[in-house]
C-alpha cells in the first residue's frame, strides 16, 4: 500500500493511497493476477476526486500481457479501457467506453514485446539496473489507452532514501510519459525501487499538470 500527497506550495499534503495485489491467475498458464486500485481521500474529494482500478493478467515470467483493464474516473472524466492480446493474429482488442458518451470496439495491430500499464510495471522492476550506466535509456513498448507507444527508462543511477525512519538504497529511474489528462510528459516522474532482490518501489514522484505527486510506502511486500 502506498500513501499520495500532493505538494501544495512548500508543503505535501497527504491526498489519496495506491493499493496494489497480486495473485496467480488460473485464467491462462502461467499467468498472475495485478490489481490496482487508486483513489483520493475524502477530504480530498471536493478538489479533485479520483477513482482508478486497473488490472493485468499477464506472464508470471516474462510480464507479458493476456488482458488489461482500466476503469478511470478522474474529476469530470470518466473511461473505461478492456483489451485482450491475440498473439494468434498479431491483434489487440479493444472495448473502449466513455461514460454516457460513446462506446466502441477496435483492433489494434500488435507490436512486439507490447506492455500494458501495469505489467510494464512489474517488468521495470525486474530489470539489471547493475549492466546500465547512469542516463542509459532502456526502450520499452506500452499500450496507453487507444494506441502503443515506443517509450523508454533512464537510469538515474543509485540513491539512499529514507521513508517513515527507515533508510533504503535505491536504484532510481525516470520513465518517458506520454502527456495525457492528468500527467505531464517527459521525463517528469521518477521511481525508487529497493537494491535488493525483493525491488520493492519505495517512491514515485511525478509532476502532473497542475503540480506534484508523491507516492510512498507504507508497508513492505
Amino acid at each position: 500500500a502506498y500513501t499520495g500527497y500532493y505538494n501544495w506550495g512548500f508543503i505535501w499534503i497527504k491526498a489519496g493511497s495506491v493499493e496494489f495485489t497480486l495473485t496467480p491467475s488460473g485464467k491462462y498458464p502461467h499467468a498472475q493476477r495485478l490489481f490496482a486500485v487508486g483513489r483520493t481521500s475524502s477530504s480530498w474529494d471536493w478538489i479533485f476526486k479520483l477513482r482508478d482500478t486497473l488490472i493485468s493478467f499477464h506472464d508470471s515470467t516474462t510480464f507479458m500481457p493476456y488482458e488489461f483493464s482500466r476503469k478511470a474516473h478522474e474529476g469530470n472524466y470518466h473511461k473505461t479501457f478492456d483489451y485482450v492480446w491475440d498473439y494468434g493474429k498479431s491483434r489487440i482488442l479493444a472495448d473502449i467506453h466513455k461514460i454516457d458518451k460513446y462506446r466502441r470496439q477496435d483492433t489494434i495491430a500488435l507490436k512486439p514485446d507490447t506492455y500494458d500499464m501495469l505489467s510494464v510495471a512489474w517488468l521495470a522492476r525486474r530489470l539489471d539496473f547493475n549492466q546500465y550506466k547512469k542516463g542509459d535509456q532502456i526502450p520499452i513498448r506500452i499500450l496507453l489507452d487507444d494506441g502503443i507507444y515506443d517509450l523508454y527508462i533512464r537510469y538515474l543511477g543509485k540513491e539512499e532514501i529514507k521513508v517513515d525512519k527507515k533508510k533504503w538504497n535505491c536504484h532510481v529511474f525516470a520513465p518517458l510519459l506520454v502527456e495525457g489528462d492528468v500527467f505531464k510528459g517527459g521525463e517528469n516522474m521518477k521511481v525508487w525501487v529497493s537494491d535488493d532482490e525483493r525491488r520493492v518501489p519505495v517512491m514515485v514522484e511525478a509532476k502532473i499538470l497542475v503540480g506534484s505527486v508523491k507516492g510512498i510506502l507504507d508497508d513492505s511486500e
